[in-house]
Parts: C-alpha cells; sequence; structure tokens
C-alpha cells in the first residue's frame, strides 16, 4: 500500500488524528468463517468505526458492507476488530482506497460542520449573558451560562465547550486571568473576549490566545461576525486535536 498521511494499516497500530462523529449507519458484517450479521454503526471516522449488536474475535480481519449518511455508493471495506465492547465492536479499516477515504471523509466532514456548537458564555451581568446566549441560539448553537470564571474552570474541568465568549470583568477571578490560566494548562478552545475594557487589554486578550476582542455596547454585526469565525475555527480545531483512538 503506498505511503500516504491519508492511509493507514494495522502494522504497529499506527493511528492518525481525525475526528469521529456520531452517525447511525446501517453495517453488514462479513467474518472470516462466512458468518455474517447485521449492525448499526456510530463513531464514524475515515479511521474506523464502531458496530453494535454482535461480537468478533479480537484481531480478525472482516469485511464491513455500508452505506454513507447521504448516499452513495456501497463500500466494501475490511476491517480490523481491536476489540469487543459493552457497546459494539471496535474496527479500524485497513487498505482503504484513495476512494473510499475520500467518500468516509467528506461524509465525516459534512457531518461535522453540520454539528451544533456547544458555547460556554462567562458574564457575572445577567441581561449581557441573556442577549449573548440570545445571538448564539440565533446562530443555532447551544449556550452555556456561567456567571464566574471559576464556574468556568470547573465546567473545563468535566467537558470541554466548542468556544467561550468570556467577559474581563468579573467578580473573583479576572477574564484575564481565565485566559492566563488556560494558557497554561495548554487548553486550545477558542475564545471570544466580550468587554468593556481599553485596547491594551484587547492586545493582551490575543496574546493570550484570544480568537477575538468585541467592545461593549455589543455590534450585532460584528458579533455574528465573530461567531462564524467561532464556527470555522472550531471545525479546524476538531480536525486538528481530536485522536482518534481505538485502544481507549
Amino acid at each position: 500500500m503506498p505511503e500516504s498521511p491519508e492511509e493507514w494499516t494495522t502494522a504497529g497500530m499506527t493511528r492518525r488524528r481525525y475526528p469521529r462523529v456520531k452517525a447511525r449507519v446501517r453495517v453488514r458484517v462479513v467474518e472470516p468463517s462466512g458468518k455474517t450479521w447485521v449492525g448499526e454503526a456510530h463513531d464514524l471516522s475515515p479511521l474506523g468505526m464502531k458496530v453494535k449488536d454482535g461480537q468478533v474475535a479480537p484481531s480478525s480481519i472482516v469485511h464491513l458492507e455500508f452505506e454513507l449518511p447521504g448516499g452513495g455508493p456501497t463500500l466494501n471495506v475490511a476491517s480490523f476488530a481491536v476489540r469487543n465492547d459493552p457497546d459494539g465492536v471496535a474496527f479500524s479499516f485497513v487498505d482503504l482506497t484513495r476512494t473510499a477515504f475520500a467518500l468516509i471523509r467528506q461524509a465525516v466532514d459534512l457531518l461535522l460542520l453540520g454539528r451544533k456548537l456547544w458555547i460556554l458564555i462567562i458574564e457575572d451581568d445577567r441581561s449581557v449573558a441573556d442577549v449573548l446566549a440570545d445571538y448564539v441560539e440565533a446562530q443555532g448553537h447551544r449556550p452555556i451560562l456561567v456567571p464566574n470564571a471559576e464556574e468556568g474552570l470547573a465546567y473545563l474541568g468535566q467537558d470541554r465547550p466548542d468556544a467561550i465568549l468570556l467577559d474581563l470583568t468579573l467578580p473573583g477571578m479576572s477574564g484575564l486571568e481565565f485566559l492566563e490560566r488556560l494558557s497554561r494548562q495548554g487548553m486550545h478552545v477558542p475564545v471570544l473576549v466580550v468587554s468593556g475594557r481599553s485596547e491594551k487589554d484587547a492586545a493582551r486578550c490575543l496574546e493570550l490566545g484570544a480568537l477575538d476582542f468585541v467592545q461593549k455596547p455589543l455590534d450585532r454585526d460584528q458579533l455574528r461576525a465573530t461567531l462564524n469565525a467561532l464556527e470555522f475555527r472550531s471545525l479546524e480545531q476538531r480536525l486538528a486535536e481530536i485522536e482518534l483512538d481505538l485502544g481507549v
């Protein structure tokens, strides 16, 4: 098989970076013995999938026959059974052709682009927080409201949002201190700062990795444009950082 960053083999269990998406796909599994069964796949990636409703001997090479979300030709992909989990069999694709890889990747990218973003809003002024939440919902995404940086960090300790809208003037830990904490901990979450503070503070926020700085009072067009930028940045982060790990 040609060497390519788009191709993957089971030799050495090499892993590539690419996100998984939740997708319901009907899959026909053909085992080496000739036995077949039909299951439902989820956690789809160009590198593999997990199929429910069956069990396969670990390290078996099977063939998976399936159609991608949105239609297209039926794919027949040789796959390595990594392990059996309570929620299905984890498979990694082997000897995937360039055409099949491109089709699966296109389907995954379209599903990622269509996914709603979870946006964490850290703002102590409830009226401003509600306005921001309305903007986020108007763009088709889902807001999560917390009133201070400490609660924001607590949330990040349990889950990762797709992006953050951050006020600088907060009770307790300031927005700048929050950004510094993210920087020290290596948390790469797109952050949009919304504040009435000075240009000096804006420059510092950008130095700490903020995507943009929007002055209060809010400008609807600027905020809408920045939310659009957050969508693309969030997708870039997922493509660059979410590592498919069938061994976890």
